[in-house]
């Protein structure tokens, strides 16, 4: 299960992010009610929170759900919520960067000392350690600079409505790093109803997989195809029953052909 976050939206942006719960106490309520769920963020905009406090509620969460978190991290497009938060927006990038580095060394090491450009600790104890000493950190974005951004940082890559031939693109510039990345991508899904590519609101073209099982079942072989591991299912309706309804037929009608 994901939870995707933004903290404080402008009015003009209410749909589809004005609305959220914050993700990580979300995720701390799922997986205290469940004992094999794996749990992700999809993901937090790092560059507004502060990494060691990030670093702490995560590590704390994985000891509780017992190594079930994954971490996906983006750097963010509106800038008025970076204001609201006091938060760097021209430079949100290099903060995420050195964010990621700064988690990996409180997760690892015994004595942490970092000396970076925006954050600075030294000879400090972090506790708790994650159970791997370690979480699954996936870089969210769809566009080149998130491409090298993982291949340089992450444990996965995250893009969303990413067309099909742009993700095949980067998960052949990724497997060319040399490094074992986990390719990804998460989907507006819809059982109910073909929908067409749409522009998202940080203006980046979206493709959303939809229509009959069989038609979903062969979009999803298409980026299977293209080297697709992980597929994160999207599925939003004004309704929660609705939510539930597609939920179950995604389970028994498209999860299952690929058990």
């Amino acid at each position: 299960m994901w939870a995707t976050d933004h903290v404080v939206m402008p009015a003009e942006l209410r749909e589809p992010y004005g609305e959220l719960l914050e993700p990580l106490t979300t995720l701390a309520y799922v997986a205290s009610r469940t004992d094999k769920l794996r749990v992700g963020t999809s993901s937090i905009v790092l560059a507004q929170r502060n990494p060691v406090v990030v670093a702490k509620q995560a590590a704390t969460l994985d000891v509780f759900s017992k190594g079930r978190v994954i971490l996906g991290f983006g750097v963010g497009w509106v800038e008025k919520e970076f204001g609201f938060l006091n938060a760097d927006f021209g430079r949100r990038g290099k903060v995420l960067d050195e964010s990621v580095r700064l988690l990996k060394a409180l997760w690892k090491d015994e004595l942490v000392n970092f000396d970076g450009e925006f954050f600075h600790v030294n000879d400090a104890l972090f506790f708790p350690k994650p159970t791997a000493r370690d979480i699954p950190v996936w870089i969210g974005g769809n566009g080149p600079l998130a491409v090298r951004r993982t291949a340089r940082l992450g444990d996965g890559w995250h893009p969303v409505g990413l067309p099909v031939d742009d993700f095949s693109r980067g998960a052949e510039e990724l497997r060319r790093s040399g490094r074992k990345i986990t390719l990804s991508v998460r989907m507006t899904t819809d059982l109910g109803k073909k929908r067409e590519p749409y522009i998202g609101a940080n203006n980046e073209k979206r493709v959303a997989v939809s229509g009959s099982p069989s038609e979903i079942r062969k979009e999803i072989d298409a980026y299977a195809k293209a080297g697709l591991e992980y597929y994160c299912a999207s599925i939003s309706h004004p309704e929660a029953a609705e939510i539930v309804t597609d939920l179950r037929r995604f389970s028994s009608e498209v999860m299952r052909s690929y058990a």
